[in-house]
């Protein structure tokens, strides 16, 4: 009897349909943490070396998270919005300076992350310049 149930137990645990997992499977959401990206900027280029408008929205984004995460603290999360749109809408700016600049984007390696601007439109009131869709 024994052997028969060491039998079965091998079985399963070499059978990877037996396996199962404890969390079920979530479309569009990946089964691991992303990773943090971190905002040192001792770590990065300076918005001098990069130049230009593209060197201010970045400025301008580092400030308005940076105050972000000030109102978190301080629980003044109402305060945040504008900053969030801001921040989008810099971003968005940025992404077409570099899509009309194509000899820019070769020199540079794919981005690891992309804004999901539709989950971001539909928290944030849309830009005056984009069209509700």
């Amino acid at each position: 009897m024994l052997p028969e149930i060491l039998c079965r137990i091998r079985e399963r645990v070499s059978d990877p349909a037996a396996k199962s997992s404890q969390f079920p499977a979530r479309p569009n959401v990946p089964p691991y943490a992303p990773p943090m990206i971190t905002m040192d900027n001792d770590d990065g280029i300076p918005y001098a070396a990069i130049g230009g408008p593209t060197a201010e929205l970045l400025e301008q984004n580092a400030q308005a998270l940076s105050q972000i995460s000030a109102n978190l603290s301080s629980l003044q999360i109402q305060e945040n919005i504008n900053l969030l749109c801001q921040t989008r809408d810099n971003i968005i700016r940025i992404m077409n300076e570099m899509n009309d600049s194509p000899e820019v984007m070769k020199q540079m390696p794919p981005l690891p992350v992309k804004m999901n601007e539709e989950l971001a439109n539909s928290i944030l009131p849309l830009p005056p310049h984009q069209p509700q869709s």
